[in-house]
């Protein structure tokens, strides 16, 4: 069931309970109260020492007057104040809290649906929710709060007012109802030109980081796009602004009809209570005082509830896309219950009768796709650019599901497996492999800190031909990655992370190594060091090498070479070879460049 505004406030009210703060709501009740009473409590000072003054009741009574009535305005906003900063810990602890519980649901929904572009841009409007302590999530508590203050301060004006005139009461009341709808009107026109702004914001900010990241400015200086990209940042900028200034003046626009209706309203509630006072309906000049104060008082406090109220409506607008996103079915499928198999036993895989395509697209990658990979072969997929191979690596990783059709793995359908289990038993180095700011040897073994784990790790860095540059560093195997975090910290080259990349890959140990591309960023030497160690690198795994340098695939036992077609020749290198088709093409191609190359440097 979908999300409504007043249903997700209501979660989010819920959620204090489920997070064990019901302390809360007390803490709600009584900044209400102290809050509410204060504007009263100003209004009456006034009215007070005017009495006492215009009545001369002498010095005694003014002083014991003001003392008392200044220690409650005291008293009421130390409560007030110290109340509200603990109230906004609580709603920054409450948004963490539902910050880590977007994180980890991020982390086990289906990854098919992380590369659909739909869903990422719901994914972006739901952390915008959550993201900041100004808007979203948190901002609705503040405004909750703020609200339940306004409705007791509102209902003591009200009751005052009421006693001198009802007619001034609803008045004022009339004069909120129609600056709530120009503010409503404000609201509607913001959110109808967001798109606008934040597309033109977009724009502005991509060329605002490229004119200032360090990382351009090899290309920007080598190519000379410096003006080039100022006048398109420049452009970028204004279209910005002019969107900003379109808004801007609609807001003054419908802010001097709000002042027009505060003048009107002002207007004929001042002339009552001058009226009233001449016809001696009100005694005392304590009283003007009073009511004039009370009607300048209540309608700055009707007119911040309808704002907060608008706000609380906008705000909460966020909160619905982000319990939308939260709660959507079918993110997370992990009805499987088979349980990963021995590490010491390599798999066999099955593609049977596989059709493909991904979310939200009609072409199909794989039409009727039959392949077989045996138990403990070490198989090498070549073949054109956009012919599925990275799409079978992910099918085989279990990142994605066939749309038609099934796989198995050791005769167990991979949609049979527990997500979790079936995760243990791959090993993957992607062609667009991530490392992450921690130390060298945590990018490898993760936050296992065991002597064990340590020394397994250390032993797959120095299997992939790193021991060397690691013991160079002052911290060795605990030098931190990146020197954009850790000033200490090291910056790999790209094979180097490459390496490092392949080491993680080692020492999770799975029962199925997939290698997609895992030497595209090495030199020729680092290349031949990691085939020369192909074989012990996936002893006793199914391995799957998938690559467009051919001269890769005689470390492999069989050979599937794949064009926009599918699959369309399968066997080993010499078999391939004799067939004179389109491997045999590719590597002769492949072979003459290498030997131009020799031949041109042997002529140098």
């Amino acid at each position: 069931m979908k999300y409504s505004i007043f249903r997700s406030i209501g979660k989010q009210i819920k959620l204090i309970k489920e997070n064990k703060m019901s302390y809360v709501y007390i803490l709600w009740a009584l900044k209400a109260v102290f809050g509410g009473i204060l504007p009263i409590t100003s209004v009456y000072f006034t009215k007070y020492i005017i009495d006492i003054i215009a009545k001369g009741e002498g010095q005694n009574k003014l002083i014991l007057t003001t003392i008392i009535i200044s220690m409650i305005c005291i008293i009421s906003f130390f409560v007030k104040n110290m109340i509200s900063g603990f109230l906004e810990a609580c709603s920054l602890k409450l948004r963490q809290a539902e910050f880590n519980r977007c994180a980890r649901f991020y982390q086990e929904i289906d990854y098919e649906h992380i590369e659909d572009a739909k869903f990422q841009d719901e994914n972006q409007l739901a952390w915008e929710a959550i993201s900041s302590d100004g808007r979203g999530f948190e901002r609705v508590y503040i405004l909750i709060n703020e609200l339940l203050e306004g409705i007791v301060s509102i209902i003591l004006f009200t009751i005052i007012l009421c006693q001198f005139n009802i007619l001034v009461a609803s008045l004022c009341l009339i004069s909120t109802l129609v600056t709530a709808f120009i503010n409503q009107r404000i609201a509607k026109f913001m959110e109808k030109n967001q798109e606008r702004l934040a597309h033109a914001s977009r724009q502005r900010n991509y060329f605002n980081l490229v004119c200032g990241d360090f990382s351009y400015g090899k290309d920007t200086r080598v190519f000379d796009l410096k003006d080039t990209l100022m006048t398109k940042y420049n452009d970028k900028s204004l279209n910005y602004i002019a969107i900003m200034k379109l808004i801007a003046n609609k807001k003054i626009l419908y802010a001097l009809l709000g002042l027009v209706t505060l003048l009107v309203q002002d207007s004929f509630a001042y002339y009552f209570i001058i009226k009233s006072y001449f016809d001696g309906v009100i005694t005392s000049i304590g009283d003007v005082s009073l009511y004039i104060s009370a009607i300048v008082s209540f309608t700055t406090i009707l007119r911040l509830f309808a704002s907060n109220f608008t706000d609380l409506i906008s705000q909460s607008k966020l909160v619905v896309a982000y319990f939308n996103f939260m709660f959507a079915p079918n993110l997370i499928n992990n009805n499987g219950i088979a349980k990963a198999i021995d590490t010491n036993h390599a798999p066999k895989i099955e593609f049977k009768n596989v059709w493909f395509k991904y979310p939200n697209t009609e072409k199909w990658i794989l039409k009727d796709f039959n392949f077989t990979i045996n138990s403990g072969e070490k198989l090498a997929i070549v073949g054109y650019n956009g012919a599925g191979k990275t799409t079978i690596v992910k099918l085989i990783s279990g990142l994605f599901m066939p749309t038609k059709g099934e796989i198995l793995v050791d005769g167990i359908k991979t949609s049979d497996y527990d997500k979790d289990e079936y995760t243990k038993m791959i090993s993957t180095v992607f062609q667009d492999f991530n490392l992450f700011a921690c130390s060298i040897l945590q990018n490898v073994i993760g936050q296992d800190d065991s002597k064990e784990a340590r020394d397994f790790g250390i032993e797959c860095i120095n299997r992939v031909g790193l021991k060397e540059k690691v013991l160079s560093l002052p911290l060795q195997y605990d030098t931190e990655v990146f020197k954009a975090i850790d000033e200490n910290g090291v910056d790999l080259s790209g094979g180097q992370k490459q390496k490092l990349a392949i080491a993680r890959a080692l020492y999770k140990n799975g029962n199925i190594v997939i290698l997609d591309e895992p030497t595209s960023a090495l030199d020729a030497l680092a290349e031949a060091e990691i085939y020369q160690s192909f074989n012990d690198l996936v002893l006793n795994k199914t391995a799957i090498y998938i690559s467009h340098r051919l001269s890769s695939t005689k470390f492999c036992d069989k050979i599937a070479f794949f064009t926009e077609e599918g699959l369309k020749e399968y066997g080993t290198h010499d078999e391939l070879m004799n067939l004179h088709q389109g491997y045999y093409e590719m590597f002769k191609i492949q072979g003459q460049y290498y030997q131009e190359g020799n031949d041109l440097n042997e002529k140098e």
